[in-house]
């Protein structure tokens, strides 16, 4: 029976692998969406879903482009949700200063639950702001990360402005997010999670599909970017996300 399991695991894999290569990337328009964060159910049930595997795992790869980066000084977490990635940063490099900002109070106070439940709450400070206008002077921070928040920006050209004033001139700049243009195995998989397995507050504002339905294409990145500031831009590309590294 084992080996039974392990072929059958390994057809799954094969076939999956098979379908993410057959299967086209999507092509559509860009479709906004608000996650509705300051509603306290969709906050919890949003809290919730960061902890599931996948997510976890994304995270991960965050940490690993963080880690390459030898962040040093200054760390902020834009758009840091309920604090996953920022405590996670926190236990792997224990010397940075740490703040996460988000526009919603309510994951704001579950983000706060959430580092002083790992003994973590004197580290790590959080405010409550806009992208479009973060609570920090000129010139102050050393490096910031986003985690698939990008897509959830109203205006992401005055973001990116706002970025760039308050990094210094060493700074690093590191955006993770989903890519629209992703194969369509990956638009089925969201869907099936909207549908069938995050909790219920979630699928009524059509999460996490509505995430990747609003996200941008690594092109559409570049040409704002690239029409609106003069920085050093690179972008990674994969399956059905990116790595946006900004250097100013």
């Amino acid at each position: 029976m084992t080996l039974l399991y392990i072929f059958l695991i390994a057809l799954g894999i094969i076939i999956l692998f098979i379908l993410i290569i057959i299967l086209p990337r999507k092509k559509n328009y860009r479709r906004p969406n608000l996650e509705g964060l300051d509603n306290p159910e969709i906050a919890k049930a949003f809290e919730k879903m960061t902890d599931f595997l996948p997510f976890k795992l994304l995270r991960r790869k965050v940490l690993n482009q963080i880690n390459k980066k030898e962040p040093q000084g200054h760390l902020i977490d834009v758009g840091c949700g309920s604090g996953n990635l920022l405590v996670e940063i926190a236990e792997k490099f224990p010397y940075l200063f740490l703040t996460g900002t988000d526009i919603s109070s309510e994951i704001l106070k579950l983000a706060k639950e959430r580092a002083f439940k790992h003994e973590l709450g004197e580290r790590i400070d959080f405010k409550e702001g806009s992208v479009e206008k973060l609570p920090f002077p000129d010139n102050s921070i050393n490096f910031i990360v986003s985690s698939l928040s990008l897509h959830h920006w109203l205006h992401p050209i005055k973001a990116f402005q706002e970025f760039q004033r308050i990094l210094n001139e060493d700074g690093t700049i590191l955006i993770f997010d989903f890519r629209r243009d992703a194969r369509k195995i990956f638009y089925y998989l969201f869907k099936f999670a909207t549908k069938v397995v995050v909790p219920k507050a979630l699928k009524e504002v059509n999460e996490p599909l509505g995430s990747i339905q609003s996200s941008y294409t690594p092109a559409e990145i570049k040409q704002i970017i690239f029409q609106n500031l003069s920085v050093n831009i690179k972008i990674n590309s994969f399956l059905a996300w990116m790595f946006i590294i900004i250097n100013k």
